[in-house]
């Protein structure tokens, strides 16, 4: 027999269908789903989420600008610094004092009528 030469038992070999799998299984891709659709930007092109009950501000959701795709500011339930109630801000960060429009309706800490700036 030379180098190069097959055997017999080679060269009549056919490979035989399995029932087992030689690696480990991976379960199937779910299905893909659709992108749910992208909220639309207001007037002023400002994407802004809409206000949820209050959570006792566990969550600060962003606000986004439209054309640009960067966060503007963030927006959540917040303690006011004076009294304490829990209110919706609309600038987590800036704006620390209930107002007006609180979730109780009564007239709250930041009113219209003072001049914070003049203090």
């Amino acid at each position: 027999m030379e180098l190069n030469e097959q055997p017999s038992w080679l060269a009549n070999w056919q490979p035989q269908p399995t029932n087992h799998h030689s690696g480990p299984r991976v379960a199937p891709k779910p299905a893909a789903q659709p992108e749910p659709a992208k909220p639309k930007a207001n007037f002023q092109g400002f994407i802004i989420p809409e206000r949820w009950p209050c959570d006792n501000g566990a969550r600060r959701e962003p606000v986004l600008d439209a054309d640009l795709g960067r966060v503007v500011r963030y927006v959540g339930w917040k303690k006011c610094m004076r009294c304490g109630k829990w209110f919706f801000s609309e600038d987590v960060a800036r704006l620390r004092m209930c107002h007006e429009t609180s979730a109780t309706g009564v007239l709250g800490c930041r009113r219209k009528d003072v001049d914070y700036d003049l203090l």
